[in-house]
């Protein structure tokens, strides 16, 4: 008898399991695949060992700029490869040494939820073996979405996974689709030397960031080289007779055609319930997900559901803080979780951040204050060449608590954390005003903008 059965090993399970057994739980953990889930095995960690390779060799590139000459650059594919599978590698083996320190006991197979909390595990080795537990945390994660297009024409496309994986790089790539994964691998080979179009349906890129850091990404993918076309269609998907592809679609002008040597299928992902027969356990669920509320308790009790199996966000970030407030509330701790303050991380080139209310949910919410401080006025950015980009921040007009941060620029992943632990604490924008920062660093620009709140701004020039 278990306290918690964890069925699904990513982000979200491997997490959970871990703070169950560290509340004094029995815990077990049902993984069909490889511990790790899609972020360590063919999503986070693999595309930010190439995201660092496409930027070192990109540097190279323009080493002059720096006054260092590098007679010529080169990229070599199976070494890039290589540097990617020792990172997965080495990651996903300290999940399985984490899960053995804390006495989890990880069943590898598929699982089968049964009435009575009972889990019935179809072995990998083979054989079955059934697990009852008091309480049972899905966290069965997603699968990619595909286009409305035969499956003879999709198989004429790359998967992310096969992305990872390249023979080679093609020379000319179209990536249909425009969220994070898109714009990360349109960067990554983009840098690698290949001829970028994205495509995709709606007006927008980058969903999960503030719109205007979308925007403001666009022209720098095209001075890249990134062309990427909006309000496109996809109706077929056909080989050329001469190798490469062709997309056939629909846009606002009519019928539109992009040849391609690869086509990257990269449209982002949508729930994957795991096989579980969630209508015959009773578990209020719909096409965008399975429904939970702010403890991650599902309609049925004893039943918790995490991650991307509940449709929110799918975000590796988010599935990690929904497996802690999960186990939280399971072992006595009631805890709710707080979306506002789990940041959005886009490993572009440059890197895009969000973290609390959007521009536009803000001002929806009532009067605001905004401020902006380019990179292009901090020290730090352009003794290092990183001049793209700006910090955003979004205040209450009144109170003056601090709604949000947008950053675009370098290391905007990283320093996004600085304006989410503030949105934490509930600090206003003179709280952060009034700390002291370090000279020259990339996070004086939160600094600015924070003084700017204020139309205080040092290293700004005030327009009126």
């Amino acid at each position: 008898m278990y306290d918690v059965i964890v069925i699904g090993g990513g982000p979200g399970g491997y997490v959970a399991a871990i703070r169950g057994a560290q509340r004094g739980g029995k815990i077990a953990l049902v993984e069909a695949d490889r511990l790790g889930g899609c972020c360590l095995n063919r999503g986070c960690i693999p595309t930010k060992a190439l995201v660092t390779s496409a930027e070192v060799y990109g540097q190279s590139r323009r080493a002059g700029a720096f006054g260092v000459r590098i007679p010529e650059s080169e990229l070599d594919l199976p070494l890039v490869l290589a540097h990617k599978e020792a990172a997965v590698r080495q990651l996903t083996d300290g999940v399985k040494a984490l899960l053995k320190a804390n006495g989890v006991e990880v069943f590898a197979g598929r699982a089968r939820v049964l009435p009575g909390l009972k889990v019935e595990v179809e072995l990998n080795g083979g054989g079955r073996e059934t697990l009852v537990a008091r309480d049972v945390v899905l966290a069965t994660g997603s699968r990619p979405q595909t286009p409305p297009v035969s499956p003879a024409a999709l198989s004429l496309t790359i998967s992310s996974d096969d992305a990872l994986a390249p023979r080679r790089i093609p020379e000319r790539l179209l990536i249909i689709g425009g969220g994070v994964l898109g714009v990360e691998f349109a960067c990554i080979y983009s840098e690698f030397g290949s001829k970028v179009q994205m495509i995709k349906r709606t007006p927008k890129i980058l969903p999960p960031v503030d719109e205007e850091l979308g925007k403001r990404l666009l022209p720098i993918l095209k001075r890249k080289g990134i062309t990427v076309t909006t309000g496109v269609f996809i109706k077929d998907i056909r080989e050329l007779s001469g190798g490469g592809r062709l997309v056939q679609a629909d846009g606002e002008g009519g019928p539109l055609e992009f040849p391609a040597d690869e086509v990257l299928v990269a449209m982002g992902r949508v729930p994957d319930f795991g096989g579980i027969d969630l209508d015959s356990l009773g578990v209020k669920h719909g096409a965008g997900g399975i429904e939970v509320n702010a403890r991650m308790q599902t309609s049925v009790p004893g039943i918790w559901a995490i991650g991307d199996v509940t449709g929110r966000y799918f975000l590796a970030s988010v599935a990690s803080a929904q497996g802690l407030v999960a186990m939280d509330n399971i072992f006595g701790r009631h805890r709710e979780m707080n979306y506002r303050v789990v940041p959005a991380a886009v490993f572009s080139i440059p890197e895009a951040a969000s973290v609390g209310l959007s521009e536009a949910e803000a001002r929806a919410r009532g009067e605001i204050k905004v401020s902006r401080f380019a990179f292009a006025a901090n020290g730090r950015a352009v003794a290092s060449g990183e001049t793209d980009g700006m910090v955003k921040l979004l205040a209450d007009a009144d109170s003056g608590k601090l709604l949000g941060c947008h950053i675009l620029g370098p290391h905007a992943t990283d320093l996004i954390h600085e304006a989410a632990i503030a949105l934490q604490l509930g600090a206003r924008a003179e709280d952060l005003a009034d700390a002291g920062f370090a000279h020259p660093t990339f996070s004086e620009a939160i600094l600015e903008a924070a003084h700017g709140l204020s139309g205080e701004a040092i290293h700004m020039i005030r327009r009126n």
